[in-house]
């Protein structure tokens, strides 16, 4: 399955614009330069009371359908989010 390297920096005013439904998606680029766009609401349990941060790992299907997003802190796959790039 594809997997995509994406570094994320939301600020909490940031958030707080998904929240109220003004914005739907996060729109980021990858670290090979893809345009990656992702529902906020795969990136709830990542939101802080200082927006969000990280650097993620997207796993889609082959069609490039979302499938799974890990962070690389605890992840089961850090080894291989490390390997990608």
């Amino acid at each position: 399955m594809p997997k995509i390297k994406v570094n994320l920096v939301l600020t909490a005013a940031q958030v707080r614009d998904y929240y109220r439904g003004s914005v739907r998606y996060v729109v980021a680029t990858a670290e090979d330069g893809r345009t990656v766009q992702l529902p906020i609401n795969l990136l709830h349990k990542y939101i802080s009371k200082d927006g969000i941060r990280g650097r993620f790992l997207v796993t889609t299907d082959k069609n490039y359908k979302f499938q799974k997003i890990q962070t690389r802190e605890g992840s089961s796959e850090t080894d291989e989010f490390n390997r990608l790039g």
